[in-house]
């Protein structure tokens, strides 16, 4: 049976970095594939900061590779980006793997939080404190080399990424059909386990919350992490 393929879509303030105990790891039969979108850690931008211009570029660079049917892996902004693609025509994904997504009615953040956006432009150690708070049960090894990352977004991200999502939304009758998993943090308070379910029943399925994890879990319990996409995974056609 020929490989398959699972392409993983990281967060804000992120980088393919966040998949590297998945990359190096990947679930039996499948090859994992992990770009960094446009304009973070240090890779080039151009043009408007929104979820389908991100959507648009993945698009591309998965015809670039002549990559057909993957299965799509989006944590955080990444589940937005996801989203995005498998709504415009899910019949190009084989399925839909949802870690602590944003909402499918966007995630809008307070106005008040924007300059501390702006400061973590700036501000090397809010950044590693802030990046810290993700990962409750203990920062993965790689933790300097994410947060290293974090400071190379480009400069109209750190603002920017909020306001694209506080302005998108997708519809879940788009992805009617599409074999899609769902999970969550215990201990997330970015996307909570409330907001996980929820996203869950809306797309006709149900969510696993990881118990003493937080918006990290990916990371803070690879182990668990791949055990859970590997099971779904296996269920595909």
């Amino acid at each position: 049976m020929p490989e398959r393929v699972l392409v993983a879509i990281h967060g804000n303030f992120a980088s393919a970095a966040w998949w590297v105990d998945l990359l190096a790891d990947p679930p039996t039969g499948w090859r994992v594939l992990a770009p960094d979108l446009p304009g973070f850690a240090g890779t080039a931008h151009a043009g408007e900061v929104s979820i389908p211009a991100y959507a648009d570029w993945l698009a591309a660079w998965l015809a670039e590779r002549e990559i057909t049917r993957p299965v799509l892996l989006g944590h955080s902004l990444g589940g937005a980006v996801a989203l995005e693609f498998a709504a415009r025509d899910p019949h190009h994904l084989s399925g839909l793997i949802l870690a602590a997504s944003a909402p499918l009615t966007g995630l809008v953040t307070p106005e008040e939080n924007y300059p501390v956006l702006e400061l973590l432009r700036v501000n090397g150690q809010l950044r590693e404190l802030s990046l810290g708070a993700l990962f409750p049960s203990g920062s993965p090894a790689n933790f300097p080399e994410l947060v290293a990352d974090a400071g190379r977004m480009a400069d109209s991200h750190y603002s920017g990424n909020a306001r694209a999502l506080a302005g998108w939304r997708v519809d879940a009758a788009r992805i009617k059909g599409l074999p899609v998993l769902v999970l969550g943090g215990e201990l997330d308070t970015l996307i909570t386990p409330e907001m996980v379910r929820a996203q869950a029943a809306a797309l006709g399925t149900s969510a696993a919350v990881l118990e003493g994890r937080g918006h990290g879990f990916p990371q803070e319990d690879p182990g668990a992490f791949r055990a859970l996409i590997s099971e779904f995974l296996a269920t595909l056609p």
